[in-house]
């Protein structure tokens, strides 16, 4: 029953409609307009760090409800150390750690082909040697030794008894597979690597729910092509899926190129197709806000880059989920979490019904509250301006450095400072 209801409540931030097979199926869903759960966050811990493989999960108060395994000691070239022998104890331990701390999702995403079956030169990394070349055994049927890998994986139990098919119900096809340092092959080979492997995995896992490689750095070449491949030879993925850091730039230009990949998400017949974001931060190198922000800019972008996400083309083409790398940053230089947290408090159960419109640096953001209130959320991205909200909104909730921030009451048109820092206006 856990299982049942923990894929329920991801999969209704991802999809109000009917069944997810069907979808995979050529019959995708209509994209509607979706509330945002814990679900629609997601957190990673990197291998060794202070989360994770560790045995310990993440201490910040904000807990955002997914989890995404990525480079957190589970991938295949760890996880399978020769052919058909597998050291299981870093999965184990999430296992352990997800079944006990018991998120609302966990993705698991794949990459890193093994030094035994490469075609490719390794990486040399001691804890991680692998290959972004495809394995020597890939044919147009796909790669048995994956085949072989995906099997024993999917119906993996930890010791204590908590397996795969349970815990683990998102599956992405290949972490940044547009990059030469994650795969030399072309984009048919990755396609025909990995149809058999989700093929099994559909099998296994009940509900399971897949999304297509998540690209980097704006490819929407790279993703036109794999979009093209499943178009042609049978659709494998529920979800599209990429990722883009802030790096050097504002929320308000890096939504351009989010705008570009949903575009050439719509441009290839996935019009209906939810997005996900499920790999961010600022710079995608120190995992810091970039030196040029003041600390109030930095802490204001967090949330910006979020509301501007999920708002996107009025909600209904937003992003169902959006995941921070390396979350031990987000306490580290300026601590964010009491951001990340009042966000959450925010948006979780709200509903972004029109998308963000834009005055020059002004920003309004309007969405129904989980009480089923208006909300306009507010800033202004180069400083401080007065702003007059209308009549209807009663107080503002703002950031304060506490967890939940602050109530401020308001008389109907009394006019409000607003700057790099959102607001968010309320009619009760």
């Amino acid at each position: 029953m856990r299982r049942f209801i923990a894929f329920i409540a991801f999969f209704s931030a991802l999809f109000a409609t009917t069944t997810l097979h069907c979808f995979a199926a050529e019959n995708p869903p209509a994209s509607t307009s979706h509330p945002l759960t814990a679900a629609s966050w997601s957190f990673e811990c990197m291998y060794g760090h202070v989360c994770g493989t560790t045995g310990q999960w993440i201490k910040t108060t904000s807990q955002p409800g997914t989890v995404r395994l990525w480079d957190a000691g589970v991938s295949w070239s760890v996880l399978e150390t020769s052919s058909g022998a597998y050291d299981w104890s870093n999965l184990d331990t999430w296992l352990d750690l997800i079944a006990q701390h018991r998120p609302t999702a966990a993705i698991y995403t794949f990459g890193h082909v093994p030094c035994f079956i490469t075609t490719g030169k390794c990486s040399g990394q001691g804890w991680d040697n692998w290959s972004p070349g495809p394995p020597a055994d890939l044919t147009s049927s796909g790669s048995r030794t994956l085949n072989s890998f995906v099997t024993q994986l999917v119906y993996h139990c930890s010791p204590a008894g908590h397996c795969v098919k349970d815990y683990i119900k998102y599956w992405e096809m290949w972490n940044e597979a547009n990059l030469s340092n994650y795969w030399t092959g072309n984009v048919s080979q990755l396609y025909q690597l990995l149809k058999p492997a989700i093929s099994i995995i559909r099998n296994a896992v009940p509900g399971a729910v897949v999304s297509t490689p998540p690209v980097c750095g704006g490819d929407t070449a790279w993703m036109a092509s794999w979009m093209q491949q499943e178009n042609t030879h049978g659709r494998l993925s529920d979800y599209y899926g990429f990722h883009v850091y802030l790096r050097d730039g504002t929320p308000e230009d890096r939504i351009k190129m989010v705008g570009r990949m949903v575009t050439t998400k719509n441009s290839n017949g996935w019009t209906t197709a939810p997005w996900m974001n499920t790999e961010t931060n600022f710079v995608n190198t120190d995992y810091s806000c970039s030196g040029q922000y003041t600390a109030a800019d930095c802490e204001g972008q967090l949330v910006r880059w979020h509301v501007l996400q999920y708002a996107y083309q009025g909600g209904a083409g937003g992003a169902v989920h959006i995941g921070w790398f390396n979350w031990p940053s987000i306490t580290s230089g300026i601590d964010y979490d009491t951001y990340y947290y009042t966000m959450m408090q925010w948006l979780r159960g709200a509903t972004f019904r029109q998308s963000c419109t834009q005055n020059g640096d002004l920003w309004t953001c309007a969405l129904k509250e989980a009480n089923g209130a208006s909300g306009l959320i507010v800033w202004n991205a180069s400083g401080n301006v007065g702003y007059t909200p209308a009549t209807q909104y009663k107080n503002y909730r703002e950031f304060n450095g506490t967890y939940g921030g602050k109530t401020v009451s308001i008389t109907p048109g009394q006019r409000t400072t607003v700057g790099v820092i959102p607001i968010m206006f309320q009619t009760r």
